[in-house]
């Protein structure tokens, strides 16, 4: 989704956000006003969600090998992995690198390691 240009990103976004309404808010908001309310907030969700997921993979990956310092190596290939997203999109079509959402992303990834590997304990 990272190489996709900044206008089909947005469409895509903007799909969810739409279905979202007409599922759960249509009673409440306007259409564009949901969309312009939350929208980005559901842009932010999918960075954590996404990354959350990947946090998980990694670490079940590594604890299938018995890697030892699990976490360690789990979190930091999922860092590695989310600030090399964020630097890719300079490079497509209307995107551009945002700190904000490498914290977003890092977040996710952490809390999914550490979701993971209580439950594995």
């Amino acid at each position: 989704m990272s190489s996709q240009p900044g206008s089909i990103s947005s469409d895509t976004s903007n799909y969810v956000s739409d279905v979202l309404f007409r599922l759960f808010f249509n009673n409440y908001f306007t259409q564009s006003d949901f969309i312009e309310r939350y929208a980005p907030l559901i842009r932010k969700l999918a960075h954590f969600i996404e990354f959350m997921i990947l946090g998980i993979l990694v670490y079940m990956n590594l604890k299938e090998f018995k890697v030892r310092n699990i976490l360690t190596y789990a979190i930091v290939f999922s860092g590695l992995y989310a600030i090399s997203d964020e630097i890719h999109q300079l490079f497509v079509l209307n995107r551009h690198c945002s700190i904000g959402d490498m914290a977003i992303d890092i977040s996710g990834a952490i809390i999914g390691i550490l979701f993971i590997h209580l439950i594995k304990r």
